[in-house]
């Protein structure tokens, strides 16, 4: 035995340190093979040993070293070998998994030993004591085989199962202390956390993988307007590594007569066509002998799915399955070996298959030396040199995060085909509806072309009015458009006798022939006057094909014949609910057999007929009616009009006045006695000062109250006051005369006036709207009145026409957005005054009027004078004012009333009347 000097691990320094290098290494990567093999190096390099490996158990049992540090080559490199699952037999296994036991085999001392970490029966932690028995010659010289002298192996955990091991070896051999064990059960344990790590790290890139493949094949299935599957397939295929794959779904298998679907066992009969097949890549081949065209046909698929469990079927490998027999035979000429059945259901519902396809593949094995396969032959292994063991026609299992995902895709592949049979559907809907369309257009067509011809007569009769026109345009255009011989119209008498008022002879060339049947021509018919109508009454039209075929009397045929009739149709005409007369289409050549269609178009003709008639009988009335109401309209709405004026003149007349009579008498009144009181405060006055001069030495009392009241000041203010009394009243008499001469009702008759007062009082009245409020700035007022004289006119009506321009400028200018309280720029009403010249050379006064507001588009301006018309909103106008004014001006007074405006500059209004009156126009 060799001696390797101690390391000095009962510390805990070396120990901690190396713990820390490999805890660090798993901290900083999640990836494990970074990780092993750091920690090979750093044991190795520890314990001081020729190597140290890791190998990793495979599900089979087998394992294979996965990482290993050597010291200078002294061992062979085992790196990436595999080892058969007998050279760990199963009751070392559960050791290895039970009680966590360390194994140290010594060669040379022909002893191993065994250091559990618990205790394989309670499970409670144990020391690490080694506990050496002999080892079997059997391991010996596995061993030797090796080329090992000294091994110690530790047993990786994850999950409670065998992971893998953590083996040291050497050439020579050493003892193994405690501690040492010690040392490698920690590393074990972080490399179980490691482990686990990188298992999570594994499970979230395939989760996120997953969800990429999932996330591109719905968008292939979801992101057109149409469905389009095919794309979807080939990544599904691809995403699953195949080399090829189907898609079977329902086709066209809606019954539209039933409204239900068929199945897609169905559907899947041979001989239906009611599916639809998607194909990639590599395809078993059928034989054209079989009775199963495609693949999805075949029984088995049934059989599978017949309970109505639509699980996902993994197929690793046809070729063992004995139910596939059926399908060996069309996949035999192919490599395709592992089929994954991926059924399409919607709400329990098969819709389709989802099939994908994988090759048969070559492993290739390399082993740690030759494994004999027979378990009966026990003996040690002789070599551990490289075997390479290839094996051809593998088939590739399924695992179950493949089966998960094919789930996953399956739902939106289902919810897919859904949305195509609502295509389908819709489809199919469109195109029967496309089919009862075009059937129903033919015969509406038909049925147009009847209309239309009905409607090119119904608008050529309603081209005129009169009787006449109506009646040539009818039977000409109905004998064209049904090409007859002759089409007339009948009218009854009062006796239910009649004549012919309209006639049409397509035979000849002139519209008033020579033959016996014609306009004005009288046809009393009998059963007609004893049945005032007969069947006609009853709005039925009559069709005769032949009159030698009906059984009528020979008197009547004779009748028929002396007018060369051998067929005809009578349509009945009605005025409102009286028969009126008859549509006659009659045929002179001989026999004619009328189709449903010309009688119902000679029969509408007729209705038609009885409407132009009518309107034509009432045109007479109607115009008369129309002049006379017009007639009367217009005087309704003068006199409307000059009531309104009336009466509001007479009212603001009436209210001007009285309120002027009442202020007038009081004010008479003071008036009349300040001329007194005035004189009676001089007279106290001069008396007062006379007191004051005779009486030198007045009392304490007089001196007291002359200081009290003041008396210096009270003699100085009382004229003063009186003075100021007069100036008011004065004032008040002046609103008062203002406000006479504004209502005039002393002036009912044409008069010289002063057209600058009837201005002034006018703004008298409106003084209160001129001035500031808080809700908009005063509005300027400039005065510039010209060298008028005396005007003669109707001052009452003239001032109510400045009345309302003012007061329209005035409404202009506070609704106005260009002067608010913001903008100081005040708004304008400029009043001008100057003696024109009319027509004739005749004298006037203009009196213009003008405002800087908003101004008005032209097409306002121009029906500002009509009567109603209003820009103002619902309850502040009448639309009367400019309208009354405008007569007031133009009618009463032969004058001129004008308005000039434009937008965002400002309106003019230009009043001129004649200074002296020569237009006798209506007086109130």
């Amino acid at each position: 035995m060799v001696s390797i000097p101690p390391i000095d691990l009962q510390t805990g320094i070396a120990q901690e340190t190396l713990l820390r290098r490999i805890t660090n290494r798993i901290r900083q990567s999640l990836e494990l093979e970074d990780i092993i093999t750091v920690t090979t190096a750093e044991v190795r390099s520890l314990l001081r040993t020729d190597r140290v490996m890791i190998y990793k158990f495979h599900p089979d049992g087998s394992g294979q070293v996965i990482a290993e540090s050597i010291y200078e080559n002294s061992l062979p490199s085992l790196l990436g070998l595999n080892f058969p699952a007998d050279d760990i037999p199963p009751h070392a296994r559960e050791l290895f998994i039970k009680s966590r036991v360390r194994s140290v085999v010594n060669v040379d001392a022909g002893e191993i030993g065994q250091s559990p970490v618990r205790d394989i029966n309670t499970g409670e932690i144990t020391s690490n004591d080694i506990l050496y028995r002999p080892v079997e010659p059997c391991h010996i010289k596995y061993l030797t085989a090796m080329g090992v002298k000294s091994s110690v192996v530790a047993p990786i955990i994850h999950e409670d199962q065998l992971w893998g091991l953590l083996a040291s070896h050497h050439s020579q051999a050493r003892e193994v202390v405690e501690y040492e064990l010690e040392a490698m059960q920690l590393v074990v344990e972080q490399l179980s956390v490691a482990i686990a790590h990188n298992n999570l790290l594994i499970q979230a890139r395939a989760k996120a993988e997953r969800e990429v493949i999932i996330n591109r094949i719905a968008t292939l299935l979801h992101s057109l307007p149409t469905i389009v599957l095919q794309p979807a397939l080939e990544a599904t295929v691809a995403a699953f590594n195949g080399v090829g794959g189907r898609l079977c779904i329902r086709h066209n298998a809606f019954n539209f007569q039933h409204s239900s679907f068929k199945a897609l066992t169905e559907c899947l009969i041979p001989g239906s066509n009611c599916f639809q097949l998607y194909v990639c890549g590599k395809q078993p081949i059928i034989s054209e002998q079989n009775i199963y065209p495609i693949l999805e046909q075949y029984s088995v698929w049934r059989e599978h799915y017949k309970s109505g469990q639509y699980e996902i079927w993994p197929i690793s490998d046809i070729y063992q399955d004995a139910n596939l027999r059926i399908l060996q035979l069309a996949f035999k000429p192919t490599k395709i070996r592992s089929i994954l059945m991926i059924p399409l259901h919607y709400r329990q519902e098969l819709v389709g298959y989802l099939s994908i396809f994988r090759n048969e593949i070559e492993t290739e094995t390399l082993w740690a030396g030759k494994v004999d396969p027979d378990n009966r032959q026990i003996y040690p292994r002789l070599s551990f040199d490289m075997w390479c063991e290839l094996k051809q026609g593998q088939a590739q299992k399924w695992t179950d995060a493949e089966i998960e995902l094919a789930r996953e895709i399956s739902k939106h592949f289902a919810s897919a085909i859904q949305q195509y049979e609502l295509y389908q559907q819709v489809q199919s809907f469109n195109e029967n509806l496309e089919k009862q369309v075009h059937k129903r257009t033919l015969e509406m067509q038909k049925t147009a072309e009847q209309q239309q011809a009905v409607f090119g007569v119904i608008n050529k009769i309603r081209e005129s009015l009169d009787t006449d026109t109506i009646f040539k345009t009818t039977t000409k255009e109905v004998c064209r458009l049904i090409k007859s011989d002759r089409v007339s119209v009948y009218k009854f008498s009062a006796d239910w006798g009649g004549e012919f008022v309209g006639d049409f002879d397509a035979t000849s060339t002139n519209y008033l022939n020579d033959s016996k049947l014609g306009i004005n021509t009288i046809w009393n018919d009998t059963y007609l006057q004893e049945t005032q109508g007969g069947r006609y009454r009853n709005n039925e039209t009559y069709a005769v094909d032949d009159i030698y075929k009906m059984g009528f009397t020979p008197c009547h045929v004779d009748n028929l014949e002396q007018f060369n009739i051998y067929a005809f149709v009578l349509a009945p005409i009605f005025i409102r609910k009286k028969l009126w007369g008859l549509l006659c289409t009659y045929q002179h050549a001989g026999p004619r057999q009328w189709t449903t269609a010309e009688v119902n178009f000679l029969s509408q003709i007729a209705g038609q007929l009885g409407v132009a008639i009518q309107q034509a009988e009432l045109l007479v009335k109607t115009q008369q009616q129309a002049e006379q109401l017009t007639q009367t309209l217009h005087e309704l709405q003068t006199t409307q009009t000059q009531l309104i004026q009336t009466e509001k003149m007479s009212s603001l007349g009436q209210l001007v006045a009285g309120v002027a009579h009442e202020i007038n008498n009081p004010v008479n009144f003071i008036s009349g006695n300040l001329t007194h009181i005035n004189e009676y405060a001089k007279n106290l006055l001069t008396m007062l000062n006379l007191h004051q001069q005779e009486l030198t030495n007045p009392s304490k009392n007089i001196l007291n109250t002359a200081e009290e009241i003041d008396l210096e000041f009270l003699i100085e203010d009382l004229p003063k006051s009186l003075s100021s009394m007069k100036i008011g009243v004065d004032r008040i008499r002046q609103i008062v005369l203002s406000l006479r001469n504004f209502s005039r009702l002393d002036e009912s008759e044409m008069k010289a006036v002063n057209i600058h007062d009837g201005i002034d009082s006018t703004l008298l009245i409106l003084q209160h709207r001129l001035k500031a409020k808080p809700e908009s700035p005063g509005i300027e007022l400039i005065k510039e009145y010209g060298n008028l004289p005396l005007v003669e006119c109707f001052a009452g009506q003239l001032n109510q026409v400045f009345m309302n321009i003012l007061c329209n400028a005035i409404d202009t200018l506070e609704t106005s957005k260009k002067y608010t309280l913001e903008n100081p720029k005040p708004g304008k009403i400029t009043i001008s005054t100057a003696v024109g010249v009319m027509n004739d050379n005749i004298n006037s006064a203009v009196i213009r009027i003008s405002d800087n507001g908003s101004g008005m588009p032209s097409n306002i301006r121009d029906r500002i004078f009509d009567p109603f018309f209003t820009t103002k909103p619902v309850g502040k106008g009448t639309g009367l004012g400019l309208s009354i004014s405008y007569q007031i001006v133009v009618e009463k007074h032969g004058g001129i009333l004008k308005c000039n405006s434009q937008p965002d500059i400002g309106t003019e209004f230009w009043i001129e009347i004649p200074i002296k009156h020569i237009f006798q126009g209506n007086r109130e």
